[in-house]
């Protein structure tokens, strides 16, 4: 039993002085990028931000038109997606799944065009803003 807490005891002394001396070898950084502020959430602004009007509602015609366009799309690229339509509200109009896409991709279509109708923005806005201020 004292031999194994002493091999461990040995391995771990090693352990740090070759984590020591690594850490001593790195060459030093470039000069950092200037560091980006990131927004003031309690900020009151002198207008309202970010007031895109909803846009007109969608027909459940033009919905599946455009579930058939998105389709014939990933078709044609060979690609497996699933494509959900939503209201100015991002309540469901239509929704489409091809044969093969993922079971997980039906939950995650729909939230994704209900976030991007309730911001009323692409979701990509979003993550680019998670990205670049750091809010993860």
């Amino acid at each position: 039993m004292k031999s194994r807490t002493l091999t461990i005891l040995a391995l771990a002394a090693g352990l740090f002085a070759v984590g020591q001396a690594f850490a001593q070898q790195q060459p030093a950084p470039a000069a950092p990028a200037a560091p980006t502020a990131p927004p003031d959430l309690n900020a009151i602004p002198e207008k309202m931000p970010f007031n895109i009007p909803f846009g007109t509602p969608i027909s459940m015609d033009r919905a599946q038109t455009l579930i058939k366009t998105a389709v014939d799309e990933a078709t044609k690229r060979g690609w497996a997606m699933t494509v959900a339509v939503v209201d100015t509200n991002g309540d469901l109009i239509a929704f489409g799944r091809m044969d093969g896409a993922q079971l997980a991709s039906i939950s995650i279509a729909q939230h994704k065009a209900r976030v991007a109708a309730r911001y009323r923005r692409p979701t990509k806005a979003l993550e680019d803003a998670v990205q670049k201020f750091g809010f993860n």
